[in-house]
């Protein structure tokens, strides 16, 4: 308690001394009791904590859906008429996601009375790289809280269509993967989330979009959903708003030109997590989700890589109800381990979702 005490008084200390710098902070909007994430779609599984497979997709949708070749949902102008953005038909996931809605942009202009610093919880300097540290004992499988979000700070994230954790009522989680460039390990991890049947949404650069549109294809053709990584993975919180929309709009446009029947592109990741009020704010009246992280460990140093064993006692021990894991593709251990995390994933219980069963 008195640790945490500490630390409110020193953001109570920095917050006085940007008002008194002139950088005055937004009052933001109240959040309701039942603000944050929802399921939105009931989750039977097999034994084994894959999704049911009917054989057939239940999703209703509404007359203005776009479907690709294959049958898969590419676009609708509205949600599914059961409030379901995927379903598992065939031994692959499919998903139907409404059109990214961009009108917030019109008022873009109050962007200047929204806090522009880093929150005072983001931990920068600890390595821990934004996250909360949640600390699974992997004898009796309790979860203990060395330190989280603050409660202000999963507030904001809230009202702005942030994601740090999903459904936290539920054992789920979710896998995201950063993709910013190769190393001839994607291939593994996307043969691996195949025979395992689970989910992933890989965050894409520029880079990355212009040099694997193989992979790309796979990911798309796979069941998985693609996000945006920005197309030159800078800081983006230290952005202009100009500069800012031109990284995300450059990237859509690169994908875009190469994969024009591919679904809607509504989930972005800030490259290191760099985020603010201001630019969850500018994300979200992009129609952006910012998808951010709960567990995760340093494996994108490809010359730095743990052994498997090790970095898979971490990556246990990240487990907890709504966990948001972020792996990087470039990760040859990631990719080496990743089939036996799933498997002990869905050991203890817990389902892997596809990122769009999280519903503000």
């Amino acid at each position: 308690m008195k640790s945490r005490t500490k630390k409110r008084l020193l953001s109570l200390l920095l917050l006085t001394g940007l008002l008194l710098t002139g950088c005055g902070r937004r009052e933001g909007a109240k959040i309701s009791e039942t603000a944050g994430v929802t399921r939105i779609m009931p989750s039977e599984t097999t034994e084994n904590g894959i999704p049911a497979d009917t054989g057939e997709s239940d999703i209703s949708a509404d007359p203005g859906t776009q479907t690709d070749s294959t049958g898969t949902p590419t676009a609708s102008g509205e949600r599914f008429q059961n409030g379901k953005y995927w379903d598992f038909v065939d031994g692959k996931y499919i998903y139907s996601l409404p059109k990214r809605d961009d009108s917030g942009l019109a008022t873009i202009s109050d962007l200047n009375s929204v806090w522009g610093v880093h929150f005072p919880d983001s931990n920068l300097e600890s390595g821990d790289w934004y996250t909360g540290k949640l600390i699974r004992d992997l004898t009796t499988g309790e979860v203990t809280v060395k330190w989280d979000r603050w409660d202000e700070t999963i507030e904001i994230l809230n009202q702005y269509h942030g994601i740090y954790k999903g459904n936290t009522e539920e054992k789920v989680c979710y896998l995201t993967f950063d993709c910013g460039y190769e190393y001839g390990t994607t291939a593994k991890i996307l043969d691996t989330l195949k025979e395992k049947k689970a989910p992933g949404l890989f965050f894409l650069t520029g880079q990355y979009v212009r040099e694997e549109p193989e992979l790309i294809q796979r990911m798309l053709d796979e069941g998985h959903l693609v996000g945006n990584h920005s197309v030159n993975h800078k800081q983006m919180a230290s952005l202009s708003a100009d500069e800012f929309q031109a990284e995300l709009n450059g990237l859509e446009d690169l994908f875009y030109a190469q994969f024009p029947d591919a679904m809607p592109m509504l989930y972005y990741r800030p490259p290191s997590g760099d985020m603010n009020q201001w630019s969850l704010r500018l994300a979200d009246k992009m129609g952006y989700t910012t998808v951010l992280w709960s567990s995760t460990y340093k494996d994108y140093d490809t010359n730095n890589q743990l052994p498997v064993e090790e970095a898979l006692t971490l990556m246990k021990q990240g487990l907890h109800n709504g966990a948001v894991y972020l792996l990087h593709a470039e990760s040859q251990t990631n990719a080496d381990m990743l089939g036996d995390l799933i498997d002990w994933i869905r050991a203890q219980g817990y389902t892997i979702l596809p990122i769009c069963d999280i519903e503000f």
